[in-house]
């Protein structure tokens, strides 16, 4: 397994690769749990200079989703969709850990 020094094993949410949403998932929106976003991990770039991560958030609420995706995030910086913001605490091969910064309520 690769490590970088943006490895740092800190942060409240965990994502992987294939799996949808983080764990623990994100609070539930004040619109119900069909309101509340899921945070995927698409790749990482440990090789990079800084390492950085692809995510994708996409929203399965009423009608068709919604999705937007955040290329090249780097630790310490911040993705923000439908409320929620998240901020980049780990980048490791293989998984991602974050700090949920902001929900809507």
């Amino acid at each position: 397994m690769t490590q970088s020094a943006s490895c740092t094993n800190t942060g409240s949410y965990r994502i992987v690769p294939s799996v949808n949403g983080s764990f623990p998932l994100l609070p539930v929106s004040p619109g119900g749990a069909d309101a509340t976003p899921l945070v995927r991990l698409s790749s990482t770039h440990l090789k990079a200079e800084p390492a950085t991560a692809d995510l994708s958030v996409v929203l399965f609420g009423s009608g068709s989703p919604a999705s937007q995706e955040f290329p090249g995030l780097a630790v310490g910086q911040e993705a923000t969709f439908d409320g929620y913001t998240v901020r980049i605490t780990s980048i490791c091969d293989g998984e991602v850990l974050f700090d949920l910064v902001q929900q809507p309520g």
